[in-house]
């Protein structure tokens, strides 16, 4: 096999420029031998530094990775390996396994599965329970991997300290939050409503130049996660309130240039105390669950909603920003204050 013989001083100037232009071969490793390193080619060139070579010996092959279907293929029949959902929601290191209730049976061996074939995740677990209840948090219950419902995620350059069971949060809104952060302009002041373990709240300060950022979260627990995630992220532009949003927004000082409401079940409930901290030509990310025919009806219920409050809204764009169960999604509706 053709190989690229370098010796270690220049072994990583080599390496880049073989990964620049596409040479290293994708299913061999590399070689360390009497002081060299040998990088296995897919053709011969002359690189800058190192001497290609026709290599005498075998080079170690690359492992491939082993799929949850070849790991199921002879616990599952052929119908329920069709079944198996093509995605999984991943926070921080745990996989949250959603299968179909009649695989229930099986859930365990389609766990270890998941946690054999994912080196990066060390937790699988289920939800138990739907979200729920003021705060909308979920049970689950730990299937394989290491017991525990607590994890750092990663997103967008901010790490998410949170457990499964103390906050609501979801993974799949990461590309949202970045389209809300691509928005914001200079010196924005920015309030988010349901500031939960604080995703809104770091991203739009890791991606931003906004002047300040304030969460507001009811649940105490999700409030924790979120002091030490401001903390954990030098995120020196933004502070974090825990209570009611009916009683922290009035002790607020001065109004926002932009509001993030992000409670999709019962947003348009706030919007009202919302509009009492936007100035003319704020814009409010209001949130909701609905189905596509339900849409129109809830744009105007939402016009309706502020001009009662004297504070007449134009929406700017409906937003699908992911499914929420077959028939529903939740969408973003990004408005602007006119007065």
């Amino acid at each position: 096999m053709l190989a690229a013989k370098t010796e270690l001083k220049n072994a990583e100037k080599v390496k880049q420029y073989l990964l620049k232009h596409h040479l290293l071969h994708p299913e061999y490793l590399l070689v360390k031998e009497f002081g060299f390193l040998y990088f296995p080619l897919v053709k011969k060139i002359k690189i800058p530094g190192a001497e290609v070579i026709d290599a005498r010996f075998s080079f170690p092959a690359k492992q491939k990775p082993v799929t949850v279907e070849q790991l199921l293929t002879a616990k599952l029949t052929k119908e329920e390996l069709e079944h198996l959902p093509k995605s999984q929601e991943v926070v921080g290191t745990i996989l949250i396994l959603e299968i179909p209730e009649f695989l229930q049976k099986k859930e365990k061996v389609i766990a270890q599965a998941y946690l054999q074939s994912h080196k990066n995740i060390t937790t699988v677990v289920r939800k138990d329970k739907m979200h729920q209840g003021t705060y909308r948090l979920r049970k689950v219950k730990v299937l394989a991997g290491i017991n525990t419902k607590e994890t750092i995620h990663l997103e967008s350059g901010v790490k998410i300290k949170l457990d499964l069971e103390k906050t609501y949060f979801s993974a799949r809104l990461a590309h949202e939050r970045l389209r809300l952060a691509q928005q914001v302009k200079p010196k924005e002041e920015i309030l988010v409503m349901f500031s939960g373990a604080g995703p809104y709240v770091l991203v739009l300060s890791k991606h931003t130049d906004a002047k300040k950022i304030v969460g507001i979260e009811i649940n105490p627990l999700a409030h924790r996660y979120a002091v030490d995630n401001v903390v954990l992220n030098n995120c020196k532009n933004s502070t974090v309130h825990l209570g009611d949003v009916y009683k922290v927004i009035p002790t607020l000082s001065g109004k926002f240039d932009r509001i993030v409401m992000p409670l999709p079940k019962t947003g348009e409930e706030y919007l009202p105390l919302a509009l009492t901290k936007a100035r003319a030509g704020s814009i409010i990310h209001l949130y909701g669950f609905l189905q596509t025919t339900e849409v129109q009806q809830h744009r105007q219920k939402i016009k309706a909603l502020a001009l009662k409050a004297k504070h007449p809204v134009r929406i700017l764009r409906t937003v699908e920003c992911g499914s929420f169960s077959p028939g529903t999604s939740r969408f973003c509706f990004d408005l602007k204050v006119l007065k």
